[in-house]
């Protein structure tokens, strides 16, 4: 499997696209004001702390990516791990691009990719309770 500290840059690059995305087209602040739908970057914009913001989110996930792919990795579930990372990498990717192609049809496509992501979660969770050994 890929080594988990290059796999864990992806969603944090995935944020970083997104976001720049977001704002070279989103036509402004008011208009990204209105029609963002992430409440912490409405937050962000509003008060002017986005590079702040953004730095922030991309080491949180870079972080979280990182312990938890570390943790994954001696068992069964690092796979699970690594799709739900690249799902999540999606979403971003899909959602810097929703500036671009302004359709309700592709940010519902945006929202079933992260959906997708919650089933592997809860598979991930299935799998791990089927094969946990039994306490004697």
């Amino acid at each position: 499997m890929a080594d988990y500290r290059i796999v864990a840059c992806i969603p944090a690059l995935a944020v970083l696209f997104d976001y720049s995305m977001t704002f070279i087209f989103s036509g402004g602040r008011d208009e990204l004001l209105r029609l963002e739908f992430s409440p912490l970057v409405r937050y962000a914009v509003a008060n002017d702390i986005v590079i702040v913001y953004l730095l922030f989110m991309m080491l949180f996930y870079y972080v979280v990516a990182f312990a938890a792919l570390r943790l994954l990795r001696p068992t069964g579930l690092y796979g699970f791990g690594v799709v739900l990372l690249l799902l999540v990498a999606a979403t971003h990717v899909l959602g810097g691009f929703s500036w671009v192609v302004r359709s309700a049809v592709y940010s519902l496509a945006v929202h079933g990719v992260s959906i997708a992501a919650v089933v592997v979660a809860l598979a991930a969770f299935g799998y791990a309770v089927l094969q946990r050994p039994e306490k004697q």
